[in-house]
């Protein structure tokens, strides 16, 4: 036997209701951040993997933290070499912010900007490997995972993008943001070298 005609979940008007509350929600409890999308320079074709990537664009959009109570993951790991770092966060954002602030740029970069934005046929979405900064924190993220369907079709849609995210390391890749905070990244990962003259050891360079 189907299902009742009479009762239905996929509403029009119940749906965007339910997706502006939750919108509305993350814009009064979330936080700014930036999004920084990846642009692959070279790839190499036999291992499939990124040798080179820059990113050149950063979009400001609200997110709301899943964990209240701090950063998830391993924490600080004390090794030989030194301090590892692997701190996770998992973002919450809104489809529709989405749509609004970023989607547009991902059709002009795929050459679609000729698509009408109100096409729910076209699927854009984050996508693992750009970057997530959270001025607050003063941190800067990787996606790993994007997860588009939990909660999992409540009134019939799919309304929030949850991003599981761990610590950025920095592997040689270049900023052009244009935003300093964002920038320095590049600066003060770098690998660099220290010289120092010491005239107690005989003039030796450390």
């Amino acid at each position: 036997m189907a299902t009742s005609p009479y009762f239905r979940h996929n509403v029009r008007s119940e749906q965007d209701l339910y997706e502006s509350l939750i919108t509305e929600s993350i814009r009064h409890y979330g936080e700014d951040v930036y999004y920084i999308p990846r642009e692959v320079v070279h790839r190499d074709m036999i291992f499939d993997d990124v040798v080179l990537s820059r990113f050149k664009n950063a979009y400001k959009v609200e997110t709301y933290i899943e964990s209240i109570e701090g950063f998830e993951g391993d924490g600080d790991l004390f090794q030989k070499f030194g301090v590892e770092i692997r701190d996770a966060v998992t973002f919450i954002m809104s489809r529709r912010r989405w749509n609004m602030e970023i989607r547009q740029y991902q059709e002009e970069e795929a050459g679609s900007a000729d698509r009408p934005n109100n096409d729910r046929n076209t699927y854009y979405r984050p996508r693992e490997g750009d970057l997530i900064h959270l001025p607050m924190a003063g941190s800067t993220f990787e996606i790993m995972r994007v997860e588009d369907d939990n909660p999992f079709f409540q009134l019939g849609n799919l309304p929030t993008f949850r991003l599981r995210c761990e610590k950025f390391e920095y592997s040689d890749e270049r900023f052009d943001t244009e935003i300093p905070e964002i920038d320095r990244i590049e600066t003060f990962a770098s690998y660099q070298w220290q010289l120092s003259l010491d005239s107690s050891s005989n003039g030796f360079i450390r």
